[in-house]
């Protein structure tokens, strides 16, 4: 079987996708991803092959922030609803379409798997007709937020002779939903064949005598001011710290830090997790949902994506807390921490997570029912 991925660039949209491609690599399966260059190392990092497709580089760096530019002037809350239809509808999406035809034209895949952004798939999928299952990176894409990418990705289908499917054509196969019940916040009644699967599989983190509080901002929204507010409010606390500054950044962001904080540019976040015992973050899926994996209690500061989404089911869910735009200062970071780290309740909401997670299903198993589905 041939089984062509497909995603967007960053990496908190590739990552998800990895544990899935190499299950079906390591079921014998064929596994081919198509993405822009600079996330062709996380692919073939983990053994996958990778195809450039897409934009790339400066060009696609100009489109991002032409739209990124633009969602500054909105209220954090609002700032998905206009950056997804514009950014993975309007502008990414057509030259990723135009690219992954050719790739899929020439391979002739047996299954396509996009992430929810990466919205060229379904187009290809339905050019070819060829299956397309829609992978989630962390709660589920509200639908007007679809249907408005959809809106804008017309001219492209129609070009195919071809009118745009409801939810800008995903899951039309299916829908790989990595988040658990407990923190999603958007119904997936609206779409068929929603099968789960294990966001990651991690062991509940040990409490080590001396607590380790892990600090970052990911890889968009890493504002050095905002880090530096973060940092001040935690360094307060007898714990240790630990400050991944993300792309960009070098350890003298911050300026002068005490002995027991660290500033790290890029970090295995997966190893600083297992070690973590609270974590300080914008929300974003691949932190929120690799902490909430191993039961570690959080703040969330949602800057912007499906980062409000992600602290508002936390919140639900007693396992995190959350300081919004306008409310983040130095003090109000350390009294959320010294919670964090003392409020059983809060422990154990995030535990109770953990198991959710722990009992969804793992990457082979999903690999095995999708390849039974599209032999």
């Amino acid at each position: 079987m041939r089984v062509l991925f497909s995603s967007t660039s960053g990496p908190g949209h590739v990552v998800p996708m990895l544990q899935l491609a190499r299950a079906f690599r390591e079921a014998g399966h064929q596994v081919r991803w198509a993405t822009a260059t600079q996330a062709a190392p996380l692919v073939t990092a983990a053994g996958i092959e990778a195809v450039a497709a897409g934009v790339h580089g400066a060009e696609e760096q100009a489109l991002r922030s032409a739209v990124l530019t633009g969602a500054q002037e909105r209220p954090g809350p609002e700032r998905a609803a206009y950056v997804f239809p514009r950014m993975f509808g309007a502008a990414l999406a057509p030259p990723m379409a135009a690219d992954l035809l050719a790739v899929a034209r020439d391979w002739g895949p047996d299954l396509l798997v996009h992430e929810q952004a990466e919205l060229a798939a379904p187009l290809v999928g339905a050019v070819l007709g060829a299956p397309v299952v829609t992978h989630s990176f962390g709660t589920a894409i509200p639908p007007p937020l679809l249907e408005e990418a959809g809106r804008r990705l017309a001219p492209v289908w129609r070009e195919h002779g071809l009118d745009v499917p409801p939810h800008a054509g995903c899951f039309d196969a299916g829908y790989l939903d990595i988040c658990p019940p407990a923190v999603q916040t958007t119904s997936t009644e609206h779409i068929n064949h929603v099968l789960p699967l294990r966001p990651v599989t991690a062991a509940p983190a040990p409490r080590p005598a001396e607590p380790l509080v892990y600090v970052t901002l990911g890889t968009v929204h890493h504002s050095v001011e905002l880090l530096q507010e973060l940092a001040r409010g935690v360094a307060a606390l007898p714990v240790r710290v630990l400050v991944a500054l993300g792309p960009g950044l070098d350890a003298g962001s911050l300026g002068e830090q005490p002995d027991h904080v660290t500033v790290a540019g890029w970090v295995d976040q997966s190893d600083v997790l297992d070690r973590t015992s609270a974590v300080v973050s914008h929300g974003g899926s691949g932190t929120f949902l690799g902490a909430l994996a191993r039961g570690i209690p959080q703040l969330c500061v949602p800057q912007g994506a499906d980062q409000f989404r992600n602290a508002e089911g936390g919140v639900r869910a007693g396992a995190a807390l959350v300081l919004g735009p306008g409310a983040v200062s130095a003090d109000a970071v350390r009294v959320a921490v010294e919670r964090l780290l003392a409020d059983r309740d809060l422990r154990a909401a995030a535990q109770r997570v953990a198991a959710e997670i722990a009992a969804m299903p793992a990457p082979d198993d999903v690999a095995r029912v999708l390849a039974g589905r599209h032999p």
